[in-house]
């Protein structure tokens, strides 16, 4: 009977060995993946302000443009850059829904450029 109470006893603090173990292990682990997320977000951000002052520049450059085209980009331009005022204020799972929003806005405003130098060339 007292090997048995004995067996017990150290499974028992074998068990809350491995628990806070585990414990320790997942807090770390979700440390981790906010600290990269984070990181996501940081990079991203650079990334979107670097787009967005170099589409200001371009944009400045066809400045003897005046077309509808030419409203529809600035338009777009000051709507990308409301979305980075929003991305630098989010978290969590807010950001990702804006990355997927501005990297299609992104995308929008660059052939919507393209077309507004086109018509330029002509």
């Amino acid at each position: 009977m007292i090997k048995l109470i004995f067996v017990l006893l150290i499974s028992q603090l074998v068990m809350a060995t491995s628990a806070q173990d585990v414990k320790n292990k997942a807090g770390e682990t979700v440390d981790t993946a906010v600290e990269f997320t984070k990181e996501q977000k940081q990079a991203f951000t650079k990334e979107m302000e670097d787009n967005i002052s170099n589409i200001k520049k371009e944009i400045a450059d066809l400045k003897g443009i005046q077309s509808k085209k030419m409203e529809d980009l600035k338009a777009k331009q000051a709507n990308l850059e409301q979305d980075l005022s929003k991305l630098k204020k989010s978290s969590g799972n807010a950001w990702g829904q804006l990355k997927n929003g501005m990297t299609k806005a992104w995308s929008e405003i660059k052939t919507s450029y393209q077309s507004a130098k086109d018509e330029f060339k002509k």
